[in-house]
């Protein structure tokens, strides 16, 4: 065996021992299994090309660095790709919120509703998903446009105040209390200002002065010439109680009126018993 052969096994004698100092069940036998491979090497006359041979110390380092690169890559991945968990609040039957959002923005969220953001809101984006009702104030940022996302409808503005309903069995509905809103549902889009109100209908999406039947200011429920059967629904979604009357025709009769924040559902009824000369039940 000339020189550089020998330096070559040298080299290669080092990395094998290296791996002896890593506990698995054939270390022990390190020495042995080495001097087989040799006379095998040997006996089959075999040569050995040259690569660069790192040592013990080069391992563990390049070991360590990988190490640290993917707990790296694996949490830039959970940030990057969606996975953290969502910031969520909702709101029971009868409960009503008021939130401050990371851009400083206001949320009044109504009766059983959510409303859910992530952990980029305002840093990359100010994206809001909701579920129900809410009013909200909006910090102005026109670099970050905010945008709501309901079940139905989608709103985008840069700072205004707006109130969104989406809840089951109603006309999704958008109204602006001041500033320009850009409001997107099924294909279609419209632009409302001050006192204007979006409502999407069978499909299509109709925009106006906002004198809705059924609607919620500052808290409050106002109704406007609402049928029964619109208002039973309004109760419902906000309360979990709907109206019960004794006559299917009854559904049909119309109220004008309006009750303050927080009055509870049974003095909404005993209201509704006394000026239509009813005598409805919750359920």
């Amino acid at each position: 065996m000339n020189h550089k052969d020998t330096k070559i096994n040298g080299d290669f004698q080092e990395v094998w021992d290296a791996a002896a100092g890593y506990t698995y069940a054939e270390a022990a036998q390190n020495e042995e299994q080495w001097n087989a491979l040799q006379a095998k090497l040997s006996s089959r006359n075999l040569k050995i090309t040259h690569r660069p041979l790192y040592t013990r110390k080069w391992f563990v380092a390049a070991a360590t660095v990988a190490l640290v690169a993917g707990f790296t890559a694996i949490i830039y991945s959970n940030l990057a790709g969606g996975h953290v968990q969502p910031l969520v609040a909702t709101t029971g039957p009868g409960e009503v919120k008021t939130i401050t959002l990371p851009d400083g923005s206001e949320v009044t969220l109504n009766s059983n509703s959510r409303l859910s953001y992530d952990a980029e809101f305002n840093n990359h984006h100010r994206h809001i998903a909701l579920q129900g009702q809410a009013r909200f104030e909006v910090k102005k940022n026109e670099i970050l446009p905010f945008s709501v996302q309901s079940t139905h409808v989608s709103v985008t503005v840069l700072g205004t105040g707006f109130t969104v309903a989406d809840y089951p069995s109603e006309t999704p509905s958008v109204e602006v209390a001041h500033g320009r809103v850009q409001v997107d549902a099924e294909g279609q889009r419209t632009t409302l200002t001050k006192n204007m109100m979006a409502q999407l209908q069978n499909g299509k999406l109709h925009h106006g002065m906002a004198d809705a039947t059924c609607r919620w200011i500052d808290g409050k429920l106002v109704f406007h010439n609402a049928p029964l059967s619109e208002i039973a629904t309004v109760l419902k979604n906000r309360f979990g109680k709907g109206l019960l009357w004794e006559s299917a025709t009854d559904k049909n009769r119309v109220f004008t009126g309006s009750f303050e924040a927080g009055t509870p559902p049974q003095q909404i009824l005993q209201t509704l018993n006394t000026a239509m000369g009813l005598t409805m039940k919750l359920q």
